[in-house]
C-alpha cells in the first residue's frame, strides 16, 4: 500500500514537471520566430539563431550524459534544476535589456539551448525511477506534458494577439520557476531502495562516444533517420507563422494549429499503451516515422487554414507514438551503463534536426518560397522514414 502511495505521488509530480517543461518549450521555441521577427530579424536570421541554439544543445548533451552515466550517485535531479535556474537568470536579463535586439537574441538562443538539453535528462529521470522498480508510467505522464503544451499553444496564441510579443518572456519565466520548485521536491531514486524485485546489474564503465556508435551500428543508422525526420519537422514547426501568414492568418491561428497537435498527443499516447501490447516498440517507431512524413506532405498540400489544422491530426500517430516508443526502445536495447547516453544521443539527433531545419527552413523561405520549403521538407522526411524502417532493430524484450 505504501509503495502504491509513493508511486502515485511520483507520477503526479513527474506529470506536473512534464507539463511545465512542455509549456515552457512552446513559449520559447515554438514562438521564437514570432518573437524575434518583432525584434527586426528576418527568416534567415531567425533560422541561424535557432540553429546555433540547437548546435550548442547538441554539444552540451553528450558530455553531461557521460558525466551522469559515470556518477556513482544520480546527478539527474541536479542537472535539471541547474539548467532551469540558468534559464530563469537569462529570462530576467531579457526582460531587463529591452531595446537591445542582439543581446536579446543571444540570451534567447541560450535559453532554447538549455531547454533542448533538458529534454533527454527529464526522460532519463523517469527511467531512473522505473529501473529502480518504482511504477512511474512515462507514457501517461508524458501525455500530461502534451496536454500542457496544447494549453500553452492556445494560451500563447491568445497572449501574443492580445498583449504582443513582450508578454512572451514573462510566461516562460513563470514556467522555469515552477520547474525548479517541482524538481527540488523529488526524493532521489537512490534513496528509495528497491521497491520490487529488480535485479541490480554489476557496474560496467560507460561506453565512449565513438565506441558507442560503433557498438550500436544500427542504432547509429536509426539516429540518422531521426535527424532527417526532425529536420523536416522543425522546418514546419519553426516557421509555422510563415505558413499561416501565407494563407492570410496570424498568431491566433498558429496557436490553434499547434494546440490541435498538442491535444491529439494525449489520446495518441493513450493509444500507444494499447498498441504496445500488440506490437513491439521498434514497429511503433517505424509506424511513427511514416506519419511524420504524411504530416509534412499534408501541410505542403494545404490550400487553406483548415487544411493545416487537418494536417496536424497526424500528430496522433507521429510524435505521440515516437516519444514513448523511442524512450522505452532505448531503455530496452541498451545496458545500464549506456542508457542515459542512449537517450541523450536520441535527443541530440532531434536537436541536430533542429539545426538543419532552422537553417534550411529560413534560407529556403527567403530564397524561394514557403511552398518550396515544404516540398523539400517532405522529401527530407521521406528519406528519414526510409532510414528508420531499415535500421530500427527488433528488440528482444517487450516495452
Amino acid at each position: 500500500m505504501e509503495h502504491r502511495k509513493i508511486s502515485l505521488g511520483l507520477n503526479i509530480k513527474y506529470g506536473v514537471m512534464q507539463a511545465l517543461y512542455w509549456m515552457g518549450f512552446v513559449a520559447t521555441y515554438n514562438y521564437a520566430a514570432y518573437y524575434l521577427s518583432d525584434k527586426g530579424f528576418n527568416s534567415s536570421d531567425i533560422g541561424l539563431i535557432l540553429a546555433f541554439a540547437n548546435i550548442f544543445a547538441a554539444l552540451l548533451q553528450p558530455p553531461i550524459a557521460a558525466y551522469a552515466d559515470r556518477a556513482l550517485k544520480s546527478k539527474l535531479k541536479s542537472i535539471i534544476w541547474i539548467l532551469s535556474l540558468a534559464n530563469i537568470a537569462l529570462t530576467v536579463l531579457i526582460l531587463v535589456i529591452k531595446g537591445h535586439p542582439y543581446l536579446t537574441a543571444i540570451f534567447l538562443m541560450l535559453i532554447i539551448s538549455f531547454i533542448l538539453t533538458l529534454h533527454s535528462f527529464i526522460n532519463s529521470f523517469a527511467m531512473e525511477y522505473a529501473n529502480k522498480g518504482i511504477q512511474l508510467n512515462f507514457t501517461i505522464t508524458r501525455a500530461v506534458g502534451s496536454l500542457g503544451a496544447a494549453l500553452s499553444s492556445l494560451g500563447m496564441g491568445f497572449i501574443a494577439s492580445r498583449f504582443g510579443p513582450e508578454a512572451i518572456p514573462l510566461t516562460y519565466l513563470v514556467m522555469f520557476i515552477l520547474i525548479v520548485a517541482v524538481v527540488i521536491s523529488f526524493k532521489p531514486a537512490d534513496k528509495f531502495g528497491t521497491l520490487s524485485d529488480v535485479e541490480k546489474p554489476a557496474y560496467i564503465p560507460p561506453t565512449g562516444a565513438l565506441k558507442f556508435l560503433w557498438k550500436y551500428k544500427k542504432f547509429a543508422g536509426l539516429l540518422l533517420g531521426a535527424t532527417l525526420i526532425f529536420s523536416s519537422y522543425n522546418m514546419v514547426i519553426n516557421f509555422m507563422i510563415n505558413i499561416v501568414e501565407r494563407l492570410g492568418y496570424g498568431t491566433a491561428e498558429m496557436g490553434t494549429a499547434l494546440a490541435i497537435a498538442g491535444f491529439l498527443e494525449v489520446p495518441g499516447m493513450a493509444l500507444y499503451i494499447i498498441l504496445v501490447k500488440k506490437r513491439k516498440c521498434s514497429t511503433l517507431l517505424q509506424l511513427s516515422s511514416v506519419f511524420f512524413t504524411l504530416k509534412t506532405l499534408a501541410v505542403f498540400l494545404s490550400g487553406n487554414i483548415y487544411h493545416v489544422y487537418a494536417a496536424h491530426i497526424t500528430q496522433l500517430l507521429s510524435f505521440a507514438i515516437f516519444v514513448p516508443a523511442s524512450v522505452y526502445y532505448i531503455n530496452n536495447l541498451m545496458p545500464a551503463n549506456d542508457k542515459i547516453k542512449g537517450q541523450a544521443y536520441m535527443t541530440t539527433t532531434i536537436t541536430l534536426g533542429g539545426v538543419i531545419g532552422s537553417l534550411l527552413g529560413g534560407t529556403l523561405i527567403d530564397a524561394l518560397s514557403v511552398p518550396s520549403m515544404l516540398l523539400i521538407a517532405t522529401i527530407i522526411s521521406a528519406l528519414g522514414t526510409l532510414f528508420m524502417i531499415i535500421f530500427t532493430e527488433k528488440e528482444k524484450v517487450t516495452c
